[in-house]
């Protein structure tokens, strides 16, 4: 006997969800404005995030 079952579909994601590449483009660093306050996403050498304000 087979299941007929089709597989679920992926959950969609509970949060808004943004790939690095799409963010930063060919940039190591972007600039995030929050409560009138800039932060700094950059990638490191590692190929981290870090967020520093």
């Amino acid at each position: 006997m087979t299941d007929s079952k089709k597989p679920a579909p992926p959950a969609k994601p509970a949060h808004p969800t943004y790939r690095s590449e799409a963010l930063f483009g060919h940039a190591k660093v972007v600039v995030i404005v929050h409560g009138g306050r800039e932060y700094q996403l950059r990638i490191t050498s590692a190929n981290k995030l870090i967020l520093t304000a």
